[in-house]
């Protein structure tokens, strides 16, 4: 029988560390058991350790590559790992939840543990999903008939007010003197008074990747590499395209003395709310970003979501579609940000309904 007081939590992307990590500590603040698992891949494991969650979980698998069989095998055989652990532990979980695991989905349906899912762009491959998992938390933006057309069955679906990032950025304290210490650190301690941009390639293994993205990213690079007044911090997503980045800027004369391309994972929430501006190929740190009132470019250049859509319309995000938009990125320094009014709705949704469960 499973444990009414246990959970299990599988985190198989950086993007899901600082998503889950109140939910996790808000479960064992009450004295519910956590089983936590986690994929090495991007920057997952270095922020969980910097989460002070180090040796509160289990690592399972990593990324296989771009390629769609090497992702079947890879979460085939991610979803084995999982379940052998989860078989082998003390607790047998409530309730499984992830943001996307399709490994975990798998492995729980495996096991007869009902799974929570959630995931914010309907775009993506969702079948999975959909199929096995016994509830869906979505934000609400998205269309009811986009979700039949995705295949989510009506009685699955659950759905929230606003964006998930809220609910972790309603409690974000900022770290006094983040800015200077991270120019500082990297030599660039005098140039405190430089435009400070943030630049986030797309997810170049993602299977909604559009090599649109990368023709963006050279042309954002050139543009912000050719500006005297500009220091632009690059945060890479893996080992391999860390190592792609430094040979397009090797290529560039400015780019030594005018980029900060990281080598380890820093509080992506810090660092968006110390840059003037923030321009990703990706969805959680433009949302993040927005929400803490920083402006954001997009550079994603794979069907538009829901949540995205919405985000133009509203004017919180500004897309970046080809080298002509580059004229719509201000270069300048701004006010000290001032975030979005937030409660804690978002998470208040997703522990319900996890609660439904317990």
């Amino acid at each position: 029988m499973p444990d009414k007081r246990a959970i299990w939590i599988d985190l198989d992307n950086s993007p899901h560390v600082p998503l889950f990590v109140p939910i996790i500590r808000h479960y064992r603040k009450r004295g519910i058991e956590v089983v936590l698992t986690a994929r090495d891949h991007s920057q997952t494991i270095e922020l969980l350790d910097l989460a002070r969650l180090q040796n509160t979980y289990a690592v399972i698998g990593r990324h296989h590559g771009a390629g769609k069989l090497a992702k079947v095998g890879g979460t085939l055989s991610r979803a084995i790992e999982l379940a052998s652990l989860i078989r082998r532990g003390s607790l047998r979980p409530a309730v499984a939840v992830s943001h996307g695991s399709r490994s975990m989905v798998l492995a729980a349906k495996l096991l007869r543990i009902p799974v929570v899912s959630m995931y914010d762009y309907e775009f993506t491959e969702t079948n999975i999903f959909n199929r096995f998992s016994d509830v869906i938390i979505v934000p609400d933006v998205i269309p009811e008939e986009t979700l039949a057309e995705i295949g989510l069955p009506k009685n699955k679906r659950r759905k929230y007010a606003g964006i998930k990032e809220e609910l972790y950025v309603n409690s974000f304290t900022p770290t006094p003197n983040f800015r200077r210490d991270l120019l500082a650190e990297f030599g660039n301690g005098d140039a405190q008074d430089s435009v400070l941009a943030v630049l986030r390639p797309a997810a170049s293994t993602a299977n909604y990747h559009s090599k649109r993205s990368e023709v963006l990213l050279d042309d954002v690079l050139q543009f912000l590499t050719s500006t005297p007044n500009v220091i632009t911090v690059i945060v890479s997503r893996t080992g391999e395209q860390r190592a792609e980045l430094n040979e397009k800027l090797a290529n560039i004369p400015a780019a030594r003395e005018r980029t900060i391309l990281l080598e380890k994972s820093v509080n992506g929430l810090d660092l968006a709310f110390a840059a003037d501006l923030l321009i990703s190929g990706g969805g959680t740190m433009n949302r993040e970003a927005a929400l803490l009132g920083v402006p954001v470019y997009s550079i994603f250049a794979g069907r538009q979501g829901a949540l995205d859509r919405t985000m133009e319309a509203n004017g919180r995000i500004v897309f970046i579609r080809d080298a002509r938009d580059l004229s719509k990125i201000r270069l300048e320094r701004r006010e000290p940000a001032t975030a979005a009014s937030l409660t804690d709705r978002v998470e208040r949704f997703v522990i319900d309904e996890i609660d439904s469960f317990l």
